[in-house]
């Protein structure tokens, strides 16, 4: 969660299910951050 996230790119998702696109991982956790949400890994393997 947050900062223990170590994948350079993620698929963000936003709050209502909507698909925000594949974005490096500081650009999601400021969205997160903005949005005063947390950024959550679900799948660590997977590839965005």
């Amino acid at each position: 969660m947050n900062d223990r996230i170590r994948a350079r790119e993620v698929r963000l998702v936003g709050p209502g299910g909507e698909q925000i696109g594949i974005k490096p991982l500081p650009e999601a956790l400021n969205y997160a951050r903005a949005m005063d949400l947390d950024l959550v890994e679900v799948a660590d393997k997977a590839n965005p």
